[in-house]
């Protein structure tokens, strides 16, 4: 406040020696006329207060800097904070899905559920920190994204706590009670699971609304103020959101396709197709033997296996032959009609499960039309053999054992006149082992051992489903069991396919894939894919499979296919290809050629091309993404990437981690992969 000559002069005359207080009694003030004109006076009353004015401005904005200073300590606080919540979130899960399904308990997830309400508890201590100075932040675009960010990630957390809360009847149910106790159940347990599943279904609800909320947050937000580093935060978040919202969608319908899929309303049938990856085809291997199953209440009632011949299934009328599309790059085929049963040219197994079924339904094949298609091969079988320990089969007079499996298997093939007994042992076979898994419903350890490899072998692609009902395959599709080819648009991607063409060397043959990607200034890309095929005699002749005698010639004749993205050209090929064609897809660009690899030998075949439109800008930053997908029926395969930077970039991010990097002009990224399921490779950086 400003003070006038009077007010400076406090006291007049001599000190009083009175006092007041412990100080100086002030003397009675007189009215000062101040000198000069009235308008000098009156000027000087206007500058002191325009002074006042312009003190009172300056303040404002010094505490709007500090203010603005302090939010900005507090939104970044807000999302160190958040970000140590999520890292130990992320912990807990790693440590839990990292480990076999068969030993998940219910311990876990509460651990997985205190790590995400632990998230929660942060984000609503930051919210609450943030809102006392809201109004401020607002005033910066990445301020104000980050405080929406942390609203909607809030309802995230919330959604994903609630859809938690309501399986935890079905948890509960499925390990017995116990903590300990692993979380797996009897296939027959599905009339209870469904009761479980309703009593959640309020929780479900409630998540979807708080979807809602997040969704409405995020649809707030305008991409074109945000700086880049926001921007890939944003993207992310809708990520996780799109992610929780298929999930709440999969919990809202599972009562219903559980009733659909296990028989709990009427009778549900299943054709079961028996692959034999010894003799690998890009949907999974060659169908020597097939079977079906019918299955009401959740429990299978009637079930039968037999050997695939001319007339076994029965195929539909020729009239259907027209019906049936075989690509010309593929085998030729005498009759068509049976291209819908061994469809065997596509890797998507949806698309080739829907021509078996097809075919199956209109043979009028017993138990037709069939609710679904479940492909399982003979490394699904190893599994399921290793929980039973053995199976006798009576009629052969012989016991398997999975040490023993694929011994005895060809040992038939080989000791009988022609392929016919051998089909029909593997149909017995597979009867016994559908009957005596059955009958592990009285023995839990076996059961929950059977079931843990069963769903093993679903991640691994060793068993895939589809069903007649597109709800049902939307459900299979997010679980990774349907075996569906992914598309090629809008991101790198890779799959290399094999389809042996008439030896059962398979299991003996070691694939190995290199892909080096090179990422050129502007976001251009050229690939290089190198596949080596090692067929060693060390291996090969152990293998009961090889022998030419009686599975086939020993040289290993292979119809390759490499799926690449959309648009892909190509730039160079070296190695002996035989009528390499490029051809042109609608999700994907495909180059097939014919390739040997002699017994006790090894190949190597290498394809450069172009990959364009696979880098995407986000604000300052690029991302190129990379899906490699593994073949149905394929055993695990090393893969070895190597991406390299633009010259100059600088990396931002990488998911996963790299196993190596190097600088050598420019930053190189080296992944070491173990090829079981499908993996996708994601890298953010940013060019100077």
């Amino acid at each position: 406040m400003t003070t006038n000559v009077t007010e400076e002069k406090k006291y007049e005359g001599k000190p009083s020696s009175g006092r007041e207080g412990g100080r100086p009694k002030p003397l009675k003030r007189r009215r000062s006329r101040g000198s000069g004109p009235k308008w000098l006076r009156r000027l000087m009353r206007r500058m002191n207060a325009r002074t006042l004015a312009l003190r009172l401005a300056l303040l404002f904005v010094v505490a709007l800097i500090v203010v603005g200073v302090g939010g900005l300590v507090v939104a970044t606080d807000a999302t160190s904070r958040v970000e140590a919540s999520f890292v130990s979130l992320n912990r807990v899960l790693d440590s839990t899905f990292n480990r076999p399904r068969t030993e998940l308990t219910l311990e876990d997830f509460s651990k997985l559920r205190s790590g995400l309400q632990e998230v929660i508890s942060t984000l609503s201590g930051v919210r609450g920190q943030a809102r006392l100075v809201r109004p401020l932040l607002e005033l910066n675009d990445d301020m104000a994204v980050t405080l929406v960010f942390l609203d909607a990630a809030d309802q995230l957390a919330r959604a994903g706590d609630t859809m938690l809360e309501g399986l935890q009847p079905t948890l509960f149910f499925l390990v017995g009670g116990e903590d300990a106790s692993a979380v797996t159940t009897q296939i027959s347990s599905g009339e209870r699971i469904v009761e479980l599943l309703g009593i959640g279904r309020p929780s479900f609800i409630a998540a979807g609304e708080r979807l809602e909320q997040a969704a409405r947050h995020i649809q707030t937000i305008q991409n074109a103020s945000l700086s880049a580093e926001m921007l890939l935060q944003m993207e992310q978040l809708r990520g996780f959101y799109e992610q929780l919202a298929e999930i709440q969608e999969l919990l809202m319908t599972a009562p219903d396709l559980l009733q659909v899929a296990l028989g709990l309303n009427q009778e549900q049938s299943y054709l079961v197709l028996s692959q034999n990856s010894d003799e690998l085809r890009p949907s999974g291997g060659y169908l020597s033997t097939y079977g079906w199953f019918v299955i009401r209440n959740g429990r299978v009632i009637d079930y039968s296996y037999s050997e695939v011949t001319a007339t076994n299934p029965n195929p539909p009328n020729d009239s259907f032959a027209d019906q049936i599309q075989v690509p010309d790059w593929w085998l030729p085929l005498t009759q068509p009609i049976y291209g819908a049963w061994d469809s065997g040219w596509s890797p998507d197994f949806p698309s080739a499960a829907e021509r078996a079924m097809w075919f199956y339904n209109n043979g009028n094949n017993p138990q037709s039309p069939v609710g679904g298609v479940i492909a399982i091969d003979i490394v699904a079988f190893e599994y399921i053999l290793e929980a039973l320990g053995q199976v006798s089969v009576p009629e052969f007079s012989r016991v398997v054992t999975p040490e023993n499996f694929r011994e005895v298997v060809y040992d038939i093939r080989a000791t009988n006149q022609g392929d016919r007994p051998h089909k029909q042992f593997l149909a017995a076979l597979y009867r016994q082992i559908f009957n005596d898994w059955q009958a592990t419903a009285a023995d839990p350890q076996k059961s929950e051992a059977i079931l843990g490899l069963l769903l093993r072998a679903l991640q691994e692609k060793h068993i895939m489903i589809y069903g007649a009902d597109p709800a049902l395959n939307q459900a299979l599709d997010l679980l990774g069991w349907s075996g569906r080819q992914e598309s090629g648009i809008g991101r790198d991607y890779l799959m290399v396919v094999d389809a042996n063409l008439g030896n059962k060397s398979n299991s003996s043959i070691r694939r190995q894939i290199t892909l080096d990607v090179d990422i050129a200034a502007g976001g251009s890309v050229s690939n290089r894919v190198t596949i080596n095929y090692d067929y060693s005699d060390s291996v090969a002749s152990l293998d009961p499979a090889v022998n030419p005698q009686f599975h086939g010639p020993l040289t290993y004749n292979n119809l390759m296919q490499v799926y690449v993205p959309v648009g892909a050209q190509l730039t160079e090929q070296i190695g002996s290809f035989i009528n390499l064609a490029a051809h042109i897809g609608v999700n994907h660009h495909l180059f097939t050629s014919i390739v040997s690899v002699p017994y006790n030998t090894s190949e190597r075949f290498q394809l450069a091309y172009t990959a364009p439109n696979v880098v995407e800008t986000v604000g300052e930053y690029q991302r190129y993404s990379l899906l490699i997908q593994k073949q149905p029926g394929m055993r695990e395969e090393g893969i070895n990437l190597q991406i390299s930077l633009p010259p100059g970039a600088t990396l931002v991010s990488s998911t996963p981690a790299a196993a190596a990097t190097y600088n050598i002009n420019r930053q190189i990224l080296e992944f070491r992969l173990i090829l079981k399921s499908d993996t996708q490779i994601e890298i953010v950086y940013q060019e100077t």
